[in-house]
């Protein structure tokens, strides 16, 4: 039977002693900015439509949902952006 390993929520896991890669800290940080404006863009969206609604302008409400929508779209492909692994050419192990 193999040794038991660690899984990443076991908190009695020694903590990884490699930095993490260079400009990742800004990366995430700009992407949460970009995330957090995006969240209230839509909070902005969805007051506008419920009052859109509620005044009788239904057919309006439809473009605020397609512009919704879209943001969601931008968010996720801000998580994609944050997921991906760069790819390193031209190394080779001999």
């Amino acid at each position: 039977m193999p040794a038991p390993t660690a899984d990443r929520w076991d908190r009695t896991a020694r903590p990884s002693t490699e930095p993490p890669p260079v400009g990742q800290g800004p990366l995430v940080t700009a992407a949460l900015a970009i995330g957090l404006l995006l969240m209230a863009g839509q909070l902005w969206l969805l007051t506008v439509a419920l009052d859109r609604y509620l005044a009788g302008q239904g057919g309006e409400v439809w473009r605020l949902a397609v512009v919704s929508g879209l943001i969601f779209l931008g968010g996720l492909g801000m998580l994609w952006l944050l997921h991906r692994r760069p790819r390193i050419h031209g190394t080779t192990a001999q």
